[in-house]
C-alpha cells in the first residue's frame, strides 16, 4: 500500500475536495484519529490501485507549496473509464500538463490538482 502526504492548509475543504474527485473518504480504521490535525483518505478503488492519501492539516501549506523547486513525482490513477474521468476532472478546477498521450496499450495525461499534487490519470 502507498501512502502519499499532503499538507493543506484546510483539512475539512480538503477532504471534501478528494472526495468529489475520486471518492475517497476518511478510514474507519483511521490511524490517526487521536490526531484532529490529519486524516488517511481511501475508497474501494483506491485500495485495488493500493493507494491512500494521508491530509495533514498546515497552515503554511499554501504559502511552502510556492517554494517547491523539485517537482515532485505524480501519484497514479488509474481509471476503467478513462475519458470520463477526463472530462469529469476539468470541473474540480485541475489542470492538465498536456493533452491525453494515447499509447499502444494504454491512454495517459498528466495534471495538477487543486491542492497542487500532480497525478498521472491512466487508462486501464
Amino acid at each position: 500500500m502507498s501512502q502519499h502526504t499532503v499538507f493543506v492548509e484546510n483539512l475539512t475543504d480538503a477532504s471534501s475536495y478528494y472526495h468529489s474527485v475520486f471518492g475517497l473518504l476518511p478510514n474507519a480504521e483511521n490511524n490517526h484519529s487521536e490526531s484532529a490535525l490529519s486524516v488517511c483518505l481511501s475508497s474501494t478503488e483506491s485500495i485495488k490501485q493500493g493507494l491512500t492519501l494521508l491530509l495533514i492539516e498546515d497552515e503554511s501549506a499554501a504559502a511552502d507549496a510556492l517554494k517547491i523547486i523539485k517537482p515532485m513525482p505524480a501519484i497514479e490513477w488509474k481509471s476503467e473509464q478513462f475519458w470520463d474521468d477526463y472530462h469529469a476532472f476539468s470541473g474540480f478546477g485541475v489542470v492538465f500538463e498536456s493533452l491525453p498521450d494515447e499509447q499502444d496499450s494504454h491512454v495517459q495525461v498528466c495534471f495538477i490538482d487543486g491542492y497542487g499534487v500532480r497525478w498521472q490519470l491512466v487508462g486501464a
